[in-house]
């Protein structure tokens, strides 16, 4: 079997410890209240019925298995209908809408220091992420995650999510090694590990709560670990 040469990580759920929860009435409350500056009266009920909606249209329009919605493109198409059009608007929409569903946003205790060794001993890093281009990329800088990545490849900058193998693909075509000299490592098995498997790749996943279970053995991980720890002693022993 192949060295591992490279590694690349999930964000969300296995780097950064997020929840979040965009149902919470006062959102779209003060997203109306946020667009009144910019000439833009609607109601909240109106403004979060169009973005579901407009989600909905969106995701059917683009012809995928697993299709991703671009958050800041459907927030400026529901502007458009109340006669505002304005990129700016549209992206700041998106991260005020982000900041106020979140509820807890910080990294794993095991993050950085893993992160540290593994960048120290020469390993190529890249995320790959279903994510939101639009506030995605802040996120890791405000967390000082970016630093130790090569590449960050994003659902949203393609238009398809994981398991798409197109995907796993993108992110070893960036780190310029074959998907047999790469490991993902992630925290879902279905999106995870299913399409890492499917490009080559061996495939670590992260259960920190050990609630996967039985789906999680149907996958057939390379690995199923508890932390990150685990996650680099097993690619030093395969290194």
């Amino acid at each position: 079997m192949s060295q591992i040469r490279a590694v690349i990580f999930d964000c969300y759920s296995t780097l950064i410890d997020i929840k979040t929860n965009e149902k919470k009435g006062e959102i779209f409350d003060y997203l109306s209240l946020y667009l009144q500056y910019y000439g833009a009266n609607v109601s909240q009920q109106y403004l979060k019925s169009a973005l579901g909606q407009e989600k909905e249209r969106y995701l059917k329009a683009k012809g995928e298995l697993y299709p991703e919605v671009d958050l800041e493109l459907v927030f400026r198409n529901v502007l458009k209908t109340v006669g505002v059009d304005n990129a700016f608007l549209a992206e700041s929409c998106c991260k005020l809408l982000r900041l106020l569903s979140r509820e807890r946003f910080e990294l794993f205790p095991d993050t950085l220091p893993v992160l540290r060794e593994m960048k120290s001993d020469g390993y190529p890093l890249a995320i790959l992420s279903d994510a939101q281009k639009v506030f995605c990329w802040e996120e890791g800088n405000m967390l000082g995650l970016n630093q130790f990545f090569d590449h960050i490849v994003l659902s949203t900058q393609f238009g398809f999510t994981k398991p798409d193998p197109r995907l796993f693909a993108i992110a070893c075509s960036l780190l310029e090694v074959p998907p047999q000299q790469a490991v993902y490592v992630g925290n879902d098995p279905e999106k995870d590990v299913k399409g890492a498997k499917q490009v080559g790749m061996r495939a670590i996943l992260l259960d920190r709560d050990r609630r996967q279970g039985k789906k999680a053995a149907e996958m057939e991980p390379d690995l199923c670990a508890n932390d990150l720890w685990e996650v680099w002693n097993w690619i030093k022993s395969n290194g």
